[in-house]
């Protein structure tokens, strides 16, 4: 899976000249588990670099 696969829509945008200050603006900043299941992620967290933690 490369970087681009799980980028917000907010940090994706946010790569195009002129937009920078949307990385700003992004909420996924933890992924977002199935309830009652083991570990099933539904969203994952963005993985874009601005966040500045890996996995």
């Amino acid at each position: 899976m490369n970087d681009t696969e799980n980028l917000s829509a907010e940090c994706a945008v946010a790569r195009t000249p002129g937009y920078g200050d949307l990385h700003g603006q992004c909420r996924r900043i933890e992924d977002i588990h199935l309830p009652h299941s083991s570990g099933v992620v539904l969203v994952p967290r963005c993985s874009c670099t601005c966040h500045g933690s890996t996995r």
